[in-house]
């Protein structure tokens, strides 16, 4: 064990105290001598190089990203999580990317200004243009392990989707048959299947997708 006062280690305390329901003032009105181990101090150290990097990242891009575990189990939500980052087609285009890193190298220049792919293709993004501004249209994934805010993914059966879901949804015709279509306040979701099972699902931006039928 390693002695150490209280206040050698009282600032990087108050450093973390964000989101701990913890304020500063109940740090300092315990600073009498405690005893840390050294894992303790490691942790400490190690807890303070994390969140400085995090602030980094954060102020060197300019984009907020949400990150997240957990998956809201909510039917209205479109976001889904990748790689721990919250991605929702109403987000903007440098949301999602932040939150998706570097596309795929695109090779068809009548797609390289408008669609985006991510993990060879297994997640794609196309854009619009509206009010000057390229704005998500939709977001594509056929990647396993992502999976939507009712923790529905590639593999999960037509059942599996309609008891996350529900039975009120409309059908549309794809290469492989039938798909079902779920539609919400903001965005739609497409789920189509292949022998009963998930192969690829897209969420569409509804507000975004009218003014790209204008346009044409």
């Amino acid at each position: 064990m390693k002695k150490i006062s209280t206040m050698a280690i009282l600032a990087a305390f108050v450093l973390l105290l964000p989101g701990c329901g913890v304020t500063e003032e109940d740090v300092i009105a315990s600073s009498e001598d405690f005893t840390v181990d050294e894992a303790t101090v490691e942790a400490v150290q190690d807890a303070l190089a994390e969140s400085s990097d995090s602030s980094s990242d954060a102020s060197t891009s300019g984009v907020t990203v949400i990150t997240s575990t957990a998956t809201s189990m909510e039917k209205d939500d479109p976001t889904f999580i990748y790689k721990e980052n919250s991605v929702s087609v109403l987000d903007s285009k440098e949301q999602i990317l932040t939150a998706l890193g570097t596309p795929d190298p695109q090779n068809d220049p009548k797609l390289a200004d408008h669609y985006y792919s991510f993990d060879s293709n297994e997640i794609g993004m196309q854009t619009f243009d509206m009010d000057k501004t390229e704005t998500p249209l939709t977001i594509s994934i056929s990647k396993k392990g992502v999976t939507t805010s009712m923790n529905i993914g590639i593999g999960d059966s037509k059942d599996d989707v309609l008891k996350a879901y529900g039975e009120k949804y409309e059908t549309f015709k794809n290469e492989y048959g039938i798909g079902y279509a779920y539609d919400f306040e903001k965005f739609a979701l497409y789920f189509t299947f292949d022998n009963d099972k998930v192969i690829e699902y897209h969420y569409t931006n509804k507000e975004v997708e009218k003014e790209a039928l204008k346009a044409k």
